[in-house]
This record gives structure tokens, sequence and C-alpha cells, in this order.
């Protein structure tokens, strides 16, 4: 037999367990083509294809590059090369890729629809929407469309548009659970808890997405928990934890983020420290003002709120001190250890490049204006940047340390190595307790401008509070932060697992949640009963 007809026989052999899902076998048939045909493009592409179907996605990666070298053309190359892009959060690539395959074929539906998820993670969500319906036009059975369609609306807080995207989805499909899904979601977006809950706990998925089945759990979870059946609440919590591990292709390490801490727990100490040279800030510099905290603990309600004053603008969840980081990193000694002597010319440039981010984030520029950065875990590198800027502003958002720690524990967070920790109540109590000591020794060690805020005085004393917030930042009172409301159902997204509860009037409800989950939280109160008491609880 020629080596031609051993390939095509092998290639077929392939496509057939290909199709049938037979992944290992189809990769070894493929493998034996190449070791005979180093350059059979279509086997390349089809192993970049399956490539992307088991999540091997540097290979995938490699093998749909290669095949896009050989056929420019290839639309269905350049969307999956879209959808790898995409995975390593290479947003702008993937975006290029899909506008590619739109270019070539306008009704190409896959690329519309995830030139969409792309928009999504942009923050971009109108043109997300933009790009779901006209894939739905084209062609109205397509599911995927129908549900990231709902699913953008219901995380933009667009109540009606999510009802009217559910409504049109159902003339499609007479029985479909993941229209059912987003159904019972509507009801509990109504407050309709006893419904919701009967409703979704009736579905069950014809195919087999953790991420609709996280979805449904998730949700009841929050129906229990309002209706005050907190032993079913805590263990759909938990269970929904638990699938979100199941789903996520990057294996996070909680216990790397906790290193993190640890070193900058070791290199910021007094003895360390009082060697340093003294460092100004520029007078003609603007002095940056960060929102840190620990997560949900009211961080996103203060920004709303903050940015509804006409002379603050907030610069919600981007990772600008992450870059400063990066550029420390790239000085000779390779970070932290260059802060004990840097130089000013390296400190002016870091400064530059903090701002220049800043800048590129900005909507409304306007130099009468105060830009707050806001990421609350940026309290962990408030050492960082007090050594870049000593006349650094800090608004810190406090809550119940219970509180905190359970809502992280029952809120369904993108996951990273931070957020890995939350998974597990005893892990994120843990977290807390290192967070809470490093902040503690800053302000021990530094002579840091901060503001501390309760979440409990936001809700309960809230023109006080806020009045003390603007005195800090030398602002006057302005009316505009009492229709904060008004300025949260304005914006697009809320880049934050809190875009649900934002947009409600202020309700006393999460205060004091802990205390309902007393059995659940037992095994939590001695790691935080020292920060009960050192914050007033």
């Amino acid at each position: 037999m020629s080596k031609n007809m051993t390939v095509e026989k092998t290639f077929a052999s392939a496509i057939q367990n290909h199709q049938k899902n037979n992944f290992k076998a189809a990769e070894d048939l493929y493998n034996q083509i190449l070791e005979i045909d180093p350059n059979h493009i279509k086997t390349i592409f089809f192993l970049g294809t399956l490539s992307v179907q088991t999540k091997n996605f540097d290979r995938a990666k490699q093998m749909l590059q290669k095949t896009i070298q050989a056929q420019p053309n290839n639309v269905d190359a350049y969307n999956n090369l879209g959808v790898v892009f995409k995975e390593f959060e290479e947003f702008q690539k993937a975006k290029d890729c899909f506008e590619k395959v739109i270019q070539i074929q306008p009704k190409h539906v896959d690329a519309l629809n995830n030139l969409g998820n792309v928009f999504k993670q942009l923050n971009e969500p109108q043109k997300a929407i933009n790009y779901y319906q006209k894939a739905i036009e084209i062609e109205p059975s397509y599911i995927n469309a129908h549900q990231n369609l709902m699913d953008v609306c219901e995380k933009t807080n667009q109540i009606t548009e999510l009802k009217d995207a559910v409504s049109n989805a159902r003339t499609f499909f007479k029985d479909n659970s993941i229209i059912k899904l987003y159904e019972g979601i509507l009801l509990s977006r109504n407050e309709k808890f006893v419904e919701a809950k009967n409703y979704l706990e009736s579905i069950l998925f014809e195919t087999k997405e953790i991420k609709n089945e996280i979805l449904r759990v998730s949700t009841l979870a929050k129906c229990y928990d309002r209706i005050g059946g907190t032993d079913k609440a805590f263990n759909y919590f938990k269970k929904a934890n638990l699938l979100s591990q199941k789903t996520k292709i990057k294996n996070f390490d909680k216990n790397k983020y906790l290193q993190v801490i640890k070193i900058r727990k070791e290199f910021f100490k007094k003895s360390n420290i009082k060697k340093w040279p003294t460092l100004k800030q520029p007078d003609n510099e603007p002095n940056p003002i960060f929102l840190i905290g620990f997560p949900r603990s009211g961080t996103t309600l203060l920004d709303t709120i903050l940015r509804s004053h006409p002379l603050i603008e907030v610069v919600e969840e981007q990772f600008m001190v992450e870059q400063l980081i990066n550029s420390l990193n790239q000085l000779p000694n390779g970070g932290l250890e260059d802060l004990k002597e840097i130089e000013n010319e390296q400190i002016i440039k870091i400064r530059k490049t903090y701002f220049e981010s800043l800048e590129s984030q900005i909507q409304n520029k306007n130099n009468t204006k105060l830009y707050i950065d806001k990421l609350p875990l940026n309290i962990i590198h408030v050492g960082e940047i007090v050594r870049i800027f000593p006349n650094a502003k800090f608004i810190v958002s406090l809550r119940h340390p219970c509180d905190c720690v359970l809502s992280c524990f029952m809120q369904d967070f993108e996951l990273n190595d931070a957020m890995a920790n939350f998974l597990n109540l005893d892990d994120a109590a843990h977290l807390y307790d290192a967070v809470m000591n490093l902040w503690t020794q800053y302000t021990s060690i530094f002579s840091i401008n901060y503001h501390e805020v309760k979440y409990e005085n936001l809700i309960e004393n809230f023109e006080p509070t806020v009045r003390s917030i603007l005195n800090f930042l030398e602002l006057s009172w302005d009316d505009s932060v009492l229709n904060y409301l008004i300025t949260a159902k304005k914006r697009d997204r809320i880049a934050t697992p809190s875009y649900y509860q934002v947009t409600k009037p202020i309700y006393s409800y999460a205060i004091g949640r802990w205390q309902r989950y007393k059995k659940q939280t037992s095994n939590i109160y001695p790691i935080l009963e020292g920060w009960i008491k050192k914050f007033n609880y």
C-alpha cells in the first residue's frame, strides 16, 4: 500500500472516531498521520479542532496557526483559534479572529456568537447583545446565542430585556431546560423566591453542561437564603462551589495567593523600612486614590455612590496596580527588592505607566475630577503603592468579618488564585485573616492616608457616612449621591459579583446574615474573632 493510501485510510478512520467523540483514538490516528506526513494540512486542522474540544489549548493554538498559514481563508480555523485566545484571556486577539471569520463569511453564526462573548468579557454588553441578536436572526434555533443573550441581560440588570429575551427564546423552543433555567432566574430577580425555587428544582437538563447546573444550584441557594431555608441554602452554595471546581481549565492554586501575601509580610517589616531613603511625590502630580477592602465588603456599593458625585469617576476592577507591579518586576532585582533603593528615574517611569493606564480607562476626561482606582484586593499591594505614591489616599471598606467571609463563600466568582480560596468556608476565613494581618502591618509601619468605611454604617447612617468620605476626599456634598440608584441602573455592566444588589434600594437584609448560619460558621468564628473585636463589631 502506498504512503498516500495509508494516510488517507488512517485519516478516514481518525475522522470517524472524531465524529463519534472517541477523542483518544482519533488523536492517536492523527498523530500517526503526522509522523508519515508532517504537513498533512487536513490532519493539522482537525487535530487543532480536537485539541480545542479536549482543552489542550497550547497544541490547539499551534495546529490552528499552522492551518491558517496554509489556508488563509479557513473560517473554521480562525473561529477555533479565536476560542483558544479567549481561553487564554487574550481578548483582542480573539476579537480579531472572529472578525476575520465574519469578514469572509458574514453569516457565520458561531463567530457572531463568539464575538458577542468577547465583547461581554470586554465589558461592552451592548455590542455583545447586538452580535447575539444577529446570530439569532440568522439561525433562530441557535440555543447558545439565546442563552448568552439572556445571560448578558441578567448580568446588566436589564430585566425587561431579559423578559423579552426569554419570551423570544420560548417561541423557538417548546420545552427546553435552558429556557426554563432563565425563566426561574427571572422569577428570582422579580423576588418571587418560592415560585423560583419550585420551578428551578423541577428542571432536568437535556445536556450535561456543568455551567448550567451551577447557575441553577446557585440561584436555588439564593432563593432558599431569602426564604429562610438556611440548611438547604448552605448545602446548595456548597454544591455550586464543588461544581465550580470541575469546570475550570486552569489549575488555580489557593496557596499561591497566600504565598504572595506571606512574601509581603516578610518584606515590609519595620526593621527593613526604616533603612529606606525617603521618596517625595512631585507637587504637580495628582495623588492617586484607591478603593480597597476584602471582597464582598461593600466596595461596589461605595463605588456606585461615589461615582454619582459629579466630580468623581471610579475606574472599576481594572488591573492597573498589577501593571505597576509588573513594571517593578522589570527592574534589576525583579521586584520588591528594588523598592529599597529605587532610583528617581525609575520611579518616574513607573508612575507614568500607572497614570497612562488609568487615563486609558477613563470615560469622561475632566481635569476637575477625582479618579478612584477600585479593586478590593489591591489591599495586599498597599506596601508597593505607598512606596511609589507616598501621598496616595485609600478608602478602606470594612464589613463584619463573618458576614464578609460567608458572602464570599456564597458568591460565584470568576476563579483565580485568590478566589479559589472562597470555594471553602475555612479557606475563605484564613485568607481574610492573612489579608487583614498584612493591612494592619502596613498601617503600623507606613504613614498611610486612609479612611475606613463600615458597610453597616453606610446602610444604617447613609448621609453622615458618605459626608465623611467626601470630607476625606476634600469634596463638598452633592445631593446627586442620594440618587446613586439612578447611576447604578444607567451603568452598562457592573463588573463585580454585586451587579444585582447595588441596583436595589439600600436594605439591611445582608447585615448579620452570619447569625442565621451560626451552625455553619461555628468553625470560622475562632479564626475571625480577633478581627471582630479589632473592628469593633
